[in-house]
């Protein structure tokens, strides 16, 4: 759309207010993210939108010259290779140099096809000027310094330009790489905000070396990017781009001024020539990061005339998405270019000191899930390990207040949790750390130390009639669980020196094979104050299991409320128990030979064991391993699976044994039918420890 200059110098919205029909058209045309562009020589200012490209010329322009300017008028007659071109079906491919295949894209200026290069037989793409532009002096020229910079830019992120040509009808086209994939604007929604400020960093790569050359793109959006299949990143349409000097009082070196209105900066809607600079293109950077976090351009309005004013009076479009992230996109898109980032190596590095800080940020929440999630067992160890992931949140970014604040508290509960357990020393250190040793909280540990140090001296006068106990006796606070004192039977009962028992904790020295029993046990004493006979595993030095019956008595030493434990060795009952185990074993040898498979189901640990048979019933190897527990619900029917597991439920309560026909899946994905019986074994205590049974086919 070309019209007449006004009398001032070229500006994009004071061209587009000075022509009422030119508002008229942009008012009518919707947001979108095309290029729009305004260029100027001495005689017009020619707009061009591909949406505007069949509007007839105003009246206004009567300067131009009726007849468009010849090929061999314009400033690319000499140099410009003649090349042969065809498009697919037209014949001649001994005397073509190209030949189209077919189109992969258009834009304002050109247009994109997929083309044989026969001299080097490769696959290139061809950017081609339009026809409506052919013969343009001013769009050739473009055209051709287009071509030129792209050609002088050589980067891993920016598409390598072959060379530059004319077709038989003077017809302007470079090729250039074809990238096997998309543009950016397609998968951006889709991409993960990871990938997508991957990408960003990359295309920021591209122009922080553009701007090294002295050249400003001017137009940088997710459209002009390309992504490969195979993880390139290349930034494309350069048309726009202009050389400048570097600083920001220095004027572009050409009059063509546009981008596109959805992510302009102010200068360029304002088409402020003296304005553009390199913060122009740190603008855009900050505009598209701002897409990738809100999905939108931050530039909006009921039309494209509104957009471009929009985007003159920097109007961001509102969001609720906050953070740091958002801070850089919003510093980059300042309105004054002067308190934008100084450069796109500092909007780089705003981006790596963010993913910094949210690195640190997630020490921090782990920090705090660990505590969360720490139990009366391991609750030192997770302690430790949250100060550990603290103090490394703060190595990462020394600055973080919530991980200042987060290690200050942590001591400070940490120092109140070792006062409960009575690790009364190591609280009254951890207050010290916290900066909390004259608080009230720590002058109450101090007492209980003083007190603590005054019990056991009563203690150790309990001691001595202890020791001479003909039973294995361990003595422990009830408050902490930790070991007072052992006498000589409980060490050669389980191979432990005193040393290595006395002043730690029950919990820490692992003697107890079940931790749930050991638990159990000290439930019942806290309730009833006495236990008798109680039946555990207790695990020798060397690993043995040594079964015993433990009686346990509540005293109270002063003010110290103490667990005394006698133990007696009752390994050789368990004798007779492992007879009666292998006669069960001998029971599964007839149960092989009559042809049923015989499985078992460990409730403790979900260990699943199958017979030799049962291999064979299912098909399998016999050398393949069984199953845990939830990998052989996989092999039951889905159809089968709740009515297997209800019945598995329901005589686990009542104790009742059962028979089901099920589905189960071979390796070749059939299924068979077959009859599984199984009951349920109990301990002493009356817990089902196992499911035991056989599996058979149907009619056995």
């Amino acid at each position: 759309m070309t019209f007449k200059p006004a009398s001032e110098p070229t500006s994009l919205l004071k061209t587009i207010l000075s022509n009422a029909h030119l508002q008229s058209q942009l008012s009518k045309l919707p947001i979108d993210t095309k290029t729009l562009v305004l260029q100027s020589d001495e005689h017009s200012n020619v707009l061009d939108h591909p949406d505007l490209r069949d509007e007839v010329s105003f009246s206004e322009t009567v300067d131009l010259p009726i007849q468009p300017t010849r090929y061999y008028d314009t400033v690319d007659d000499g140099f410009v290779p003649r090349r042969r071109v065809e498009i697919l079906g037209q014949g001649r491919l001994s005397e073509t140099d190209y030949r189209f295949v077919g189109e992969l894209g258009s834009g304002g200026t050109g247009i994109v096809y997929q083309a044989h290069q026969r001299a080097i037989d490769r696959e290139v793409a061809v950017k081609v000027l339009r026809d409506e532009l052919a013969l343009d002096p001013q769009a050739r020229s473009r055209f051709i310094i287009e071509a030129r910079v792209i050609g002088g830019l050589d980067h891993p992120n920016v598409i390598a330009l072959h060379e530059l040509c004319v077709d038989e009808t003077v017809g302007l086209f470079y090729s250039m790489k074809r990238i096997d994939g998309t543009s950016w604007d397609r998968r951006i929604a889709e991409m993960s905000l990871i990938e997508n400020l991957e990408t960003l960093a990359r295309v920021a790569d591209a122009i922080r070396y553009a701007h090294s050359r002295g050249l400003i793109h001017r137009d940088i959006k997710p459209e002009n990017v390309m992504l490969g299949r195979f993880g390139e990143v290349l930034v494309a349409d350069w048309g726009l781009a202009i050389s400048h000097s570097g600083s920001s009082l220095a004027p572009p070196t050409e009059s063509t001024i546009g981008g596109t209105p959805a992510y302009m900066a102010p200068e360029l809607a304002m088409g402020d020539t003296l304005g553009i600079s390199f913060h122009t293109d740190i603008y855009l950077l900050g505009a598209v990061l701002f897409h990738i976090l809100t999905g939108y351009a931050p530039h909006h309005g009921e039309n494209l005339l509104l957009c471009i004013h929009s985007a003159a009076q920097n109007e961001i479009r509102p969001t609720r998405v906050e953070g740091e992230l958002m801070d850089i996109a919003m510093k980059a898109m300042s309105t004054k270019p002067e308190d934008r980032y100084a450069s796109v190596d500092a909007f780089v590095k705003a981006l790596e000191d963010q993913r910094l800080h949210e690195e640190s940020v997630r020490l921090v929440r782990r920090a705090k899930k660990r505590l969360e999630e720490s139990s009366v067992d391991n609750h030192y160890e997770s302690f430790r390990v949250a100060d550990a992931l603290l103090r490394e949140a703060i190595e990462v970014w020394p600055e973080n207040k919530r991980a200042h604040e987060t290690i200050k508290q942590l001591q400070f509960d940490f120092a109140r949790s070792a006062a409960s357990q009575g690790d009364l020393d190591l609280s009254l250190s951890l207050f010290e750390t916290a900066g909390e040793g004259d608080s009230e909280a720590a002058a109450r540990v101090r007492r209980l130390r003083d007190q603590r140090n005054e019990n056991g001296r009563l203690e150790s006068r309990y001691s001595m009639l202890f020791t001479h106990s003909p039973e294995a006796g361990l003595l422990t606070k009830a408050t902490t669980g930790r070991v007072v004192e052992v006498n000589e039977m409980f060490t050669k009962m389980l191979g432990y020196s005193d040393q290595e028992i006395v002043g730690r904790k029950i919990a820490e020295l692992h003697i107890w094979e079940c931790v749930e029993r050991r638990l159990l046990y000290v439930e019942r004493l806290r309730d009833l104050g006495v236990v008798d006979n109680f039946e555990a595993v207790l695990l020798h030095k060397d690993g043995r299991r040594v079964y015993t019956l433990i009686s346990g008595r509540a005293t109270r030493v002063g003010s110290e409320e103490l667990i005394v434990s006698s133990m007696r060795d009752i390994s050789l009952r368990k004798v007779a128990e492992n007879e009666l185990k292998l006669s069960r074993q001998r029971l599964q040898d007839l149960q092989r030979l009559a042809g049923l498979g015989t499985w078992s189901l460990d409730l403790s640990t979900g260990d699943v064991h199958w017979s030799e048979e049962t291999f064979h019933i299912l098909n399998l190897k016999p050398q393949d391993k069984a199953p845990e527990v939830g990998l052989y619900r996989s092999l039951i029917h889905p159809d089968d699976l709740e009515r297997f597991e209800s019945t598995l439920e329901k005589t686990l309560q009542d104790g009742t044994p059962f028979e089901l026909r099920l589905r189960h899946r071979l390796p070749s994905g059939d299924y068979q039918v077959l009859v599984s019986r199984g009951q349920p074994i109990f301990d002493d205590a009356g817990k089902a420890v196992e499911v035991y049974g056989v599996i058979l086919k149907p009619g056995l």
